[in-house]
């Protein structure tokens, strides 16, 4: 006997999710008030979503009804996994709206594949805007790493423990379950008892959902980026073109074949120290840009301030539209800040604050602020 769940994924949260436990006490009331009812079955039929007698109202109604006992607890812990996430990032307003949309659309796209007498049968349960659950969190956190609790009775032994997988692989197992599931009931005569086709509407309207919104946020990004340009160069200077001097341009090429052969063999710490050393003379100096940002940890980490500080101005200012400006720019104000420079270390977090709103250091930055002003951060000055 082999049985596996999900006990928790990596990313926390910040906000307390009541959207999401609200829905998940709702279902709860509703099976507990009326699921052990004799006469259950007739609130099915009456409340339920049956395609061949489409209801917008048993559309809503049918995703807080469920089959059974052990039908509510899948569905209702893995809306508590995963759905807080969602709530988190997106408002609780926000999350509510998607969660029912998401809802309806798997129960239009069930009803659209379901045929024959299959028409005919009721469908309820939460799966399908769970489905649009699992669809937006694959595409917002495919890198969240989920871990499970298997159990495993073999040859008179039992065997349990833990493991890890990544959301994106997971998710996409059950997924391609759902299609063969589909496919399977659409070329059968016989019912399987679970709407898979509910299950993959729910998690493409999910998919879709969370793919426009990440785009439209990312494009808000680099609106917001360019609007702060002029802001970003008071931070990290800009530099304007000027001639070197032929012995100091041999001594520039050098100094970067020297870093470069450093690279080559692995040596990141002492190439980054040259880097750091040589962007005092050289502003100019051109480096990997792959190893533009890594140096600049390696000095913070190294305690080497006035190299990192001058390695995170050039990076930010050479890439001002990269994903890790906002980073940059965070580390840059924790230095100031030991350094006890806090007008300069505010200027860095306000910049994340008005410049990069769905940064994911966007909190972490405000947290800073606050932390560094008696009064609280405006953010409409």
């Amino acid at each position: 006997m082999f049985f596996i769940w999900p006990i928790r994924d990596e990313f926390g949260i910040k906000k307390i999710p009541f959207i999401n436990y609200a829905i998940i006490l709702v279902n709860v009331f509703a099976f507990f008030t009326f699921g052990l009812q004799t006469s259950y079955q007739e609130i099915v039929n009456a409340y339920g979503f049956i395609p061949s007698r489409f209801s917008w109202l048993t559309i809503f109604t049918s995703m807080f009804l469920h089959g059974s006992l052990m039908h509510l607890i899948g569905n209702m812990w893995y809306l508590y996994l995963m759905g807080d996430n969602l709530e988190d990032r997106w408002g609780h307003f926000q999350y509510l709206i998607f969660y029912l949309f998401s809802g309806v659309i798997a129960a239009l796209f069930y009803g659209v594949l379901t045929t024959g007498t299959t028409r005919d049968i009721p469908s309820i349960g939460a799966s399908g805007a769970i489905s649009g659950v699992l669809g937006a969190y694959v595409i917002l956190f495919p890198k969240s790493r989920v871990t499970f609790w298997y159990y495993l009775f073999a040859f008179f032994r039992i065997y349990s423990g833990t493991f890890d997988l990544f959301a994106w692989f997971w998710i996409s197992l059950w997924f391609i379950q759902q299609l063969v599931g589909m496919f399977m009931n659409m070329n059968s005569s016989a019912t399987a008892g679970i709407a898979f086709g509910a299950h993959v509407g729910g998690f493409l309207a999910g998919l879709l959902i969370a793919f426009l919104t990440r785009s439209f946020q990312r494009a808000r990004y680099f609106r917001n980026v360019c609007a702060g340009r002029n802001a970003l160069y008071q931070i990290s200077g800009e530099i304007t073109p000027r001639i070197i001097p032929f012995e100091q341009q041999v001594e520039l090429y050098n100094t970067e074949r020297e870093i470069q052969r450093l690279i080559n063999e692995g040596n990141e710490r002492e190439a980054a120290i040259l880097y750091g050393e040589a962007l005092e003379r050289f502003p100019e100096i051109s480096i990997p840009p792959s190893y533009e940002y890594r140096f600049a940890e390696i000095l913070q980490d190294m305690g080497l301030s006035d190299y990192a500080i001058r390695a995170y101005k050039k990076f930010i200012r050479k890439n001002a539209f990269s994903h890790l400006a906002d980073n940059a720019l965070y580390n840059l104000g924790k230095i100031y800040l030991r350094k006890n420079e806090k007008e300069r270390a505010a200027q860095c977090f306000k910049q994340i604050v008005f410049f990069y709103p769905y940064s994911e250091i966007y909190d972490e930055a405000m947290y800073a602020l606050s932390t560094m002003q008696k009064e609280p951060v405006l953010l409409d000055n």
